[in-house]
């Protein structure tokens, strides 16, 4: 009923992801360049009905020392959301992951932790990862209302901040020029010590930048504290398909009375609307049961202060494929126990 297959023409492909609900970057070709850039491959694979196109995925290679797999990073997307399409899907994945010595397929799908989508991945051999690599508690923020009913919806305290950066004369600029990255990764290295999270490398976040700031599809914002115009925050955001999404994000806070994050954030929520989109997505938060030493409970409150909903994605999913998988399990077990979530 289903025909699998790869999709030669790349436009194909984006014009199809473009009209999902939640199109977030992850699953553009583009992002498959990113990871040829760090030498690795891509593919993107369709499913088809009656010759037309009804599903498919990005699917990228990762070769680690722990082990050489398949990732579908926020896929696949199926319109037609039956057990049957992704079986036919697994199933051509499952002969190329066997054929090119691939040990397991791991899928981070943007669909809902619900019994019916847990079910529809179990009945076909997905058990849940050891570890998870995109968000999947992740917060995001409607913006088809007015920016006067967004306002209105924050956290009072966000709001009076937010006003307050604006009276004292905050100031904030775009930019997608790669050369402004190396002012981000200073304030993202201070970041990532103060808070003990292990960062995305320079190279990392300058690669992932790249394809995209081609078409004008992520911004690097910065925020300059008004008595000295000095950096004082900074963030990567990306404005692709019908999602912004808050990527990375840096900051000092040099003067706690004059937290410039918060108006960082309303202007890149502002300019998401200007592009027309309908999501701002916040990326990952703490689960509502996470203990406090979760690493995203600090910045958790902040990104729930502007509004929004919350959306429990289902945890990543592998399929082994070769008994080499369970090498890479023991260490991603032991990793997580360490990373404390």
């Amino acid at each position: 009923m289903y025909e699998i297959k790869e999709i030669e023409n790349k436009k194909n492909w984006e014009e199809f992801l473009l009209k999902q609900k939640y199109t977030l970057m992850n699953q553009s070709y583009k992002y498959g360049e990113f990871y040829k850039l760090m030498g690795e491959k891509y593919w993107l694979i369709g499913i088809y009905k009656n010759n037309e196109l009804v599903g498919g995925s990005l699917v990228l290679s990762v070769h680690a020392k722990r082990g050489n797999f398949l990732f579908v990073p926020y896929g696949p997307y199926i319109t037609e959301n039956n057990k049957e399409a992704l079986q036919s899907w697994l199933d051509f994945l499952k002969q190329k992951a066997k054929k090119e010595n691939y040990s397991f397929i791991r899928v981070s799908p943007f669909i809902e932790d619900t019994e019916t989508n847990k079910q529809n991945y179990a009945e076909i051999g997905f058990r849940k990862a050891p570890t998870h690599v995109l968000a999947e508690t992740t917060w995001l923020l409607d913006l088809r209302d007015s920016e006067e009913n967004i306002l209105m919806n924050m956290n009072k305290n966000h709001r009076n901040l937010i006003n307050r950066c604006l009276r004292e004369n905050v100031k904030i600029e775009f930019s997608n020029d790669k050369k402004v990255l190396e002012e981000f990764n200073v304030l993202h290295d201070y970041t990532a010590k103060k808070h003990h999270f292990v960062r995305f490398s320079n190279s990392y976040v300058e690669k992932e930048f790249l394809n995209f700031s081609k078409d004008n599809e992520v911004a690097i914002i910065k925020a300059y504290l008004p008595n000295n115009n000095t950096l004082d925050s900074s963030a990567v955001v990306y404005y692709y398909g019908n999602s912004a999404a808050y990527r990375h994000g840096a900051s000092l806070v040099q003067d706690k009375k004059l937290p410039t994050s918060y108006l960082l954030q309303w202007e890149a929520i502002k300019e998401a609307k200007r592009r027309g989109l309908n999501y701002y997505n916040f990326w990952g938060i703490a689960p509502d049961d996470a203990p406090d030493s979760h690493p995203f409970k600090g910045i958790t409150h902040f990104k729930k202060g502007f509004g929004g909903f919350k959306i429990d994605l289902l945890p990543a999913q592998d399929y082994i494929v070769s008994p080499l998988y369970w090498f890479n399990w023991i260490i991603e077990t032991i990793r997580n126990k360490k990373r404390g979530f």
